[in-house]
């Protein structure tokens, strides 16, 4: 049997309480169906008391004592008002006791002990709605819960974070009780839908929508939320998680990495030059993206790597063809006559926003370019590094040249360095296990895809050693491990 929309009786009482429940609702008189009353146990200290919650027409809370009256003790104690006033839904006792959450808190406002009646608010506090992260725009959600009796209300999350989330939702406001369970679920075109167990701790009634705040219930809805505050909200990143103590999983399966198409996504990459680069101080003056774009933008595959709905990296890949002046290192250091023999292409212009950096977003950005160096041929990719970003690109098979340069919108001076395909990807040496696991996938769905030609080109002579043979197998087998 349900506890949703029943009186509820208290075991101890008489046929008088029995019939004080009884009396006739002022809503039956003008011809309106019984207000939504949800069954719940009262705290007041050590005390506890049966009764039904339901939302009166002003916006405010009734506790209707099933007893008819408040029992002396309990109104003793309500006379102090340091007192605390707590309700526990019972139709979700079990779920909120088995998550270790206790009663909600709630504030009192009025005591009417001879018709066993508290007026209880449960608004919903300003400063920690400022506080939260806001996404871009609404999320379409829709809210369920077991004191909602079968329903399903729509609803629009408005600000969320890893223990909080506002939302806007369609219904009446007298369903969405405080201190009742709902399972928040959030649909995004980008992932599954996130299903968060949250409670209700806050309801603004007003127009069409009711304004509920919902707290996180449990750490696997924690990480969920973070999530999805990290991957909707602006200026909420992984720092910000870092921040609040958390490394929530699965943040990383929703980064992909896109080519960059049309004027809209080249302002989007200019973007996120201009902020990482003014991170570091780098032409502060500079606040137009269009101040960022230079002349190899048009002859370059620009990339964007997403995070859910916000841009967060960009890198570029200059293919000169084999024309010097289409070479962004040409135009600064003589590049070796080697690279030009063997074929190269340039990595350039590879940031990150602030927000997410050490997060090793730059592995993802590189497993895009290896892709498409592969596909054209080539043996050499170039790039630059500053100092502290060299052993990282050394950790995947990175070589310093003795060439250094200026950076492009500073007076650093930053490393020159190539990775040769042909001595990675052509025999097993050290760094063959970095690069089956950050580009193993995908070497072996280029190798579906595109046969072995394009790799054999780079592989070079000896394609057919027994070193090559085992790295397309591995590959091969990491693609189909990783779908």
């Amino acid at each position: 049997m349900t506890l949703i929309d029943l009186p509820v009786r208290d075991a101890m009482a008489g046929p008088e309480a029995a019939e004080a429940t009884r009396a006739p609702s002022p809503m039956a008189a003008v011809g309106l169906p019984p207000p939504h009353a949800v069954a719940v146990c009262l705290h007041v200290g050590t005390e506890r008391l049966n009764g039904r919650l339901a939302l009166e027409a002003d916006g405010g809370w009734c506790f209707m004592a099933a007893a008819g009256r408040l029992p002396d003790v309990v109104a003793g104690r309500l006379a102090d008002p340091a007192a605390a006033v707590a309700v526990e839904p019972r139709v979700d006792r079990r779920a909120i006791r088995r998550r270790r959450l206790g009663p909600l808190r709630l504030v009192r406002t009025s005591v009417d002990a001879d018709r066993g009646a508290i007026r209880l608010e449960a608004a919903i506090p300003a400063p920690v709605v400022d506080q939260l992260p806001c996404p871009t725009g609404p999320l379409p959600a829709m809210l369920d819960g077991r004191s909602l009796n079968r329903r399903r209300l729509p609803a629009l999350v408005t600000a969320i974070g890893p223990y909080e989330a506002v939302a806007e939702v369609t219904g009446p406001a007298a369903l969405l009780v405080p201190g009742t369970l709902m399972t928040l679920t959030v649909v995004r075109p980008w992932a599954a839908p996130f299903r968060l167990c949250s409670r209700i701790i806050g309801v603004e009634s007003g127009g069409e929508a009711v304004r509920v705040l919902l707290r996180m219930a449990d750490p696997t809805a924690i990480d969920r939320a973070a999530v999805l505050a990290a991957c909707t909200a602006p200026g909420f990143g992984i720092q910000a998680l870092w921040t609040h103590g958390l490394k929530p999983r699965g943040l990383m399966r929703h980064l992909r990495v896109v080519p960059a198409a049309g004027a809209a996504d080249m302002v989007t990459a200019r973007a996120l030059r201009r902020d990482a680069n003014q991170f570091y101080g780098r032409r502060p003056e500079a606040r137009d993206p269009a101040d960022w774009a230079d002349r190899l933008d048009g002859s370059s595959l620009l990339f964007l790597a997403y995070l859910g709905d916000k841009p967060i990296a960009t890198a570029r890949l200059v293919v000169n063809g084999g024309d010097r002046s289409l070479s962004e290192l040409q135009a600064q250091v003589p590049v070796p006559e080697q690279f030009w023999e063997g074929g190269f292409v340039e990595v350039s212009r590879l940031v990150v926003h602030p927000d997410f950096r050490g997060n090793r977003i730059r592995y993802d950005l590189f497993r895009e370019v290896e892709r498409l160096s592969l596909s054209m041929g080539v043996r050499f990719m170039l790039f630059d590094a500053i100092p502290r970003l060299v052993p990282m690109y050394q950790a995947v098979g990175g070589k310093p040249l003795p060439l250094t340069k200026k950076h492009p919108d500073s007076d650093e001076t930053v490393r020159v360095m190539y990775v040769d395909m042909r001595s990675i990807l052509g025999r097993v040496n050290r760094f063959s296990a970095v690069w089956l696991a950050g580009f193993g996938s995908t070497l072996g769905r280029h190798l579906a895809i595109e046969g072995r030609g394009p790799t054999d080109a780079i592989l070079g002579p000896k394609r057919r050693s027994v070193g090559a043979a085992v790295i397309r197998t591995m590959g091969r087998l990491l693609a189909r491990a990783s779908g």
